[in-house]
């Protein structure tokens, strides 16, 4: 797999996040740009320790090494736990609006959609994604 399509959701990932946080700002002010930007930055963060993690995973897996792969998964599953906290503190300990901040965080998956389709759309153009 090359890095030209994590790039192009990568880049998609940080486009959402500048146009939400300032999307937050606009309908919900001060407070609203605040949570949309932590939020948006909680996605961008999580895109980004995703990326590293598999990508380690994937190498250790294809040279033959099973025993550092599960050491790998299992960072995973505590990257999702410490995103979890990280909500947690943003909602219940700095009282960020919830509407703006759900809107911030929830750009991952939307990045990933809109990416994919940008990406498949050009398959055709370039004879491989």
């Amino acid at each position: 797999m090359t890095t030209k399509p994590l790039g192009a959701i990568e880049k998609t990932n940080l486009v959402l996040a500048v146009a939400v946080t300032a999307l937050g700002g606009l309908v919900w002010g001060r407070a609203g740009l605040l949570a949309a930007g932590v939020g948006a930055a909680l996605a961008c963060l999580n895109l980004w320790a995703m990326h590293r993690i598999a990508a380690r995973a994937i190498a250790r897996a294809a040279a033959g090494d099973t025993a550092a792969t599960a050491g790998l998964l299992a960072a995973l599953g505590a990257k999702m736990l410490i995103l979890f906290a990280l909500v947690w503190v943003a909602i219940r300990v700095y009282n960020l609006a919830l509407v703006p901040f759900a809107i911030g965080i929830s750009i991952l998956p939307v990045s990933l959609v809109m990416a994919g389709l940008w990406i498949g759309s050009t398959v055709g153009e370039q004879g491989k994604a």
